[in-house]
């Protein structure tokens, strides 16, 4: 099992940097409207071109918040509940999660295939092939439905814990504790 985590830290990691460059890629498009709106450039397609690569930048990190446990959830609710209790609703949703992201994986692999026979291209930004973006999110539903998928197991094993609310609040705040104690602990040493 760590094996297999292992690997998919380095997988998250390289889509993190990825997701960074997309973010970049919008920062870069943003920035270069205002200025060419600002001197009455024509600018076609880098309203749609930063829209893509937010919805890309979405769908990529994802399976990251499904593999962080990052989920949405009512703590109100969901923290009166025991410890295994909250470990077995997580991994149940992490199934139906799974479920979900496979329906998605064959209707984008049917979008891939039509955009490919047909050589559909982004409307305004002709030199981008539709299924390029088709291919890419379906990339990130796979890895969705993988992080899923073994996210439900070690819940059900037991490996991964479900933390409350007021758990993961103690854990912030301890973590940043820690942080201020050592950079006090830095300081001191420069002095």
């Amino acid at each position: 099992m760590e094996k297999i985590k292992s690997i998919f830290d380095r997988v998250e990691t390289v889509v993190t940097n990825i997701c960074a460059l997309f973010l970049s890629l919008i920062i870069f498009v943003i920035v270069y409207q205002v200025i060419a709106r600002k001197l009455d450039i024509a600018t076609s397609g880098t309203e749609e071109l930063a829209r893509y690569c937010y919805v890309l930048f979405v769908f990529l990190l994802w399976p990251i918040a499904a593999r962080r446990g990052q989920d949405l959830r009512i703590t109100v609710v969901f923290d009166l509940f025991s410890s295994r209790i909250r470990e077995i609703i997580m991994g149940v949703f992490q199934i139906f999660m799974a479920g979900f992201s496979a329906v998605c994986v064959y209707s984008i692999f049917l979008n891939v295939r039509n955009a490919a026979s047909n050589g559909q291209v982004l409307p305004s930004n002709t030199w981008i092939p539709m299924a390029a973006v088709y291919l890419i999110i379906m990339a990130a539903l796979v890895l969705t439905l993988i992080a899923n998928l073994l996210r439900a197991a070690l819940l059900f094993m037991g490996e991964e814990h479900v933390r409350t609310q007021q758990e993961e609040n103690e854990a912030e705040m301890i973590a940043e504790s820690a942080k201020v104690a050592e950079e006090l602990k830095k300081g001191g040493a420069e002095v």
